[in-house]
């Protein structure tokens, strides 16, 4: 056996060399391998840490010290990893002692509340309800919120043989904050949720305290003045078509209540149901022409008693907003009905394809009210079309004995000149002072009635359910 001996003493100096050298890659070694573990655990510190960030939002004083703090500060947090705990629990203590609050409200946590609606079937004497309301919201930072609200009318008829039917519509809104309900201004509304917030209850202390993951943005929304569109409306095969075709574009229009009244002893339970399918909040009844304009040979003052019977309606139900006449057959562009809905008495504008002038408009110079220009004047004081004014509810309230006359040709004349007193000046200029056409009177062919069904040959078919819908004089 072969035993090599070391000689431990100067004379050995050869192999203490290599083994010093053997000694120093190893501890080269293992100073590197414990800095690239130090780097990755100080990398997935830092990863953790920016996820931190991300799960645990600061609240709004929060983020203003974040972001005023230094870049040593910051480098602690990456040098102790002891350091994030206590950044947790430092960031939960002041979060616990200082509640979030604002200038308008105290936060609440977040809700969601759906209003719906309700179909309903009655008839006469029940009173319109709809609210203007001023509306403080808190949305969530990283959730915009669509709040839209506009009062649904609980819709009566007055008139006996009345039908009533409101169409169901749901609102689904999401709220982050106590909602603040008033009528005063917004000045007034911020003083007064200044001192709610002052005196909020324990309770309402205790859910703020948890609100620190929303960021605050409060936006005020109120409901725009509501609008009455008076219909006329008879028995014809167009019947359901133009209703159809009135509703769609009433539908693209917030806050209307649509008063559909038929030249009828009863109502149609056709027009009933298409009224139903549009989904416009409407109030449908009747209003027969008196026999004695039945009667006569002489042109007959259509419509006369359908507006009437929607004017007697307002009186009793309405008390702002404003009305409008919107026969069936008529087109217009929807940006008429919100410009109209801020009249103060009475708004005119242009309508195009009347007589053959091709339009009917108030004469216009230096921005004032001239004149008027139409086919046939025929001695009116108030040459219009009756597509061409709207009025305000709140004046014609002040005028009971308003009306329209049951004088063909005369409609419109009639009805604007029992307004009285009512100037020039009264009068607004929409539709950019009278020099766009936003609205047309335009007709439909007259289609002639629809020949009655072969039931023996079509039995069983399709058709008899289409013969049902069909409207015959």
């Amino acid at each position: 056996m072969k035993v090599n001996y070391i000689s431990l003493g100067t004379g050995g100096s050869g192999s203490g060399g290599s083994n010093s050298i053997g000694s120093k890659m190893s501890l080269g070694k293992s100073i590197k391998m414990y800095l690239t573990i130090f780097i990755a655990t100080t990398c997935i510190y830092m990863v953790l840490y920016q996820y931190h960030i991300s799960r645990e939002p600061f609240a709004a004083g929060e983020v203003v010290k974040h972001q005023e703090k230094s870049s040593s500060y910051i480098a602690s947090y990456l040098w102790s990893p002891i350091s994030l705990l206590l950044a947790n629990s430092s960031f939960n203590n002041n979060t616990n002692s200082t509640p979030t609050t604002t200038t308008t409200s105290t936060t609440a946590t977040t809700t969601t509340t759906t209003r719906t609606s309700s179909a309903t079937v009655g008839s006469a004497g029940e009173k319109v309800v709809s609210s203007s309301s001023l509306q403080t919201v808190s949305l969530a930072a990283a959730r915009p919120t669509l709040h839209t609200s506009f009062g649904t009318a609980l819709l009566r008829s007055g008139s006996v043989g009345g039908h009533r039917k409101t169409a169901t519509t749901k609102q689904s809104i999401t709220r982050t904050a106590t909602k603040l309900t008033t009528k005063k201004a917004t000045t007034k509304a911020k003083t007064s949720a200044k001192q709610s917030a002052q005196t909020a209850t324990p309770a309402a202390t205790a859910l703020s305290e948890h609100a620190h993951k929303t960021r605050p943005t409060f936006v005020a929304a109120s409901e725009p003045p509501p609008l009455y569109i008076i219909t006329p409306t008879y028995r014809r095969p167009e019947q359901l078509a133009e209703l159809t075709r009135l509703g769609y574009t009433l539908k693209h229009v917030v806050n209307l209540l649509w008063l559909v009244i038929e030249d009828a002893n009863h109502t149609n339970p056709l027009v009933a149901h298409t009224l139903d399918r549009i989904g416009v909040p409407y109030e449908y009844m009747v209003a027969p022409m008196p026999e004695k304009y039945k009667q006569t040979k002489r042109a007959k003052p259509r419509g006369v008693s359908n507006r009437n019977r929607g004017l007697e309606y307002l009186r009793h139900h309405a008390n702002e907003g404003v009305l409008y006449f919107a026969d069936d057959d008529n087109t217009y562009d929807i940006s008429i009905f919100e410009q109209m809905r801020y009249i103060n008495k009475v708004g005119m504008w242009p309508v195009g394809l009347v007589t053959k002038t091709g339009v009917s408009s108030p004469i216009i110079q230096e921005g004032k009210l001239v004149g008027y220009y139409d086919g046939w004047i025929g001695g009116r004081k108030y040459p219009v079309d009756m597509a061409g004014f709207a009025v305000s509810v709140k004046f014609l309230k002040e005028r009971p004995n308003a009306q329209m006359p049951f004088k063909p040709g005369y409609e419109e004349d009639g009805f604007l000149r029992s307004l009285a007193p009512l100037d020039n000046t009264d009068i607004e200029l929409l539709a950019d002072e009278c020099r766009d056409i936003l609205t047309w009177h335009t007709q439909t062919k007259k289609n002639a009635p629809a020949q009655a069904l072969n039931r023996t040959r079509y039995k069983n078919t399709n058709l008899e359910h289409i013969d049902k819908l069909l409207v015959r004089p």
